[in-house]
């Protein structure tokens, strides 16, 4: 057995583990007894094959545990999350944002809508407070023809007229009431609890603002239910 056929089929380490036939190992005693080379090696790989030993035993040569076993299922959840993150990211961007704007926009329009009516509200009711320059005043005349109705001029401008009637004296405390009506007989307006003035008239206060270019009647009774009228009028409103 030469060292060339030692080395190429690893007859120390077979022969330190006791894997080779009994002839091998015999022939290979033979040789390395004589030979201080092989006889060294043999010692060495005794030494080698010993610690290899005593380090399995010890669980030195096992691999060592992960350091971070969490780490992989963390990273999968995070991973999870941020795909979650992204899709309602998206859905908020593409879907319920815009449709919030626009339920916005619209309920901004709409308060500039209420904010312009009641600004408009405001500015008609400033305009019906304000006292009236020039106060339009119709003398109700029960003594005119059919064909000859009290007429009263009014304008744009005019938000009521001033009828005046002279009626005879009245027991103290007596209540009169006017109803206004259209020609087809419907009741455009009606005013109550008129008193005779110490001018010897009843003056009551008739908004036009509302009443159209026409003739209406207007009857005088006392201010009771189902009281019979008094007398009647003829009146013309007239816009120029």
């Amino acid at each position: 057995m030469t060292h060339a056929d030692i080395e190429n089929r690893g007859t120390i380490e077979a022969y330190v583990r006791r894997r080779l036939p009994a002839s091998d190992a015999a022939a290979f005693e033979e040789h390395y007894f004589e030979c201080d080379r092989c006889f060294a090696d043999v010692h060495a790989m005794e030494r080698f094959v010993a610690a290899m030993t005593h380090a399995g035993r010890r669980g030195l040569l096992d691999p060592p545990p992960a350091r971070f076993p969490w780490l992989m299922p963390a990273f999968a959840l995070v991973t999870a999350l941020s795909l979650v993150l992204a899709a309602g990211l998206a859905f908020l961007t593409f879907v319920r944002l815009p449709e919030r704007e626009a339920r916005l926009r619209q309920a901004l329009e709409q308060a500039k809508a209420g904010r312009d009516r009641i600004a408009e509200l405001d500015q008609r009711s400033a305009l019906d407070s304000a006292p009236q320059a020039n106060v339009p005043v119709a003398i109700l005349e029960a003594s005119r023809g059919p064909d000859q109705p009290n007429s009263v001029l009014v304008d744009s401008q005019t938000r009521s007229v001033l009828l005046w009637i002279d009626i005879p004296p009245q027991p103290p405390g007596v209540k009169f009431g006017l109803a206004i009506s259209a020609p087809d007989g419907r009741v455009a307006n009606a005013i109550h609890g008129l008193e005779r003035n110490q001018n010897g008239a009843l003056a009551a206060s008739l908004p036009v603002a509302q009443l159209a270019d026409g003739s209406y009647r207007v009857r005088l009774s006392l201010d009771q239910p189902s009281a019979p009228i008094l007398a009647e009028y003829r009146l013309a409103v007239v816009r120029r």
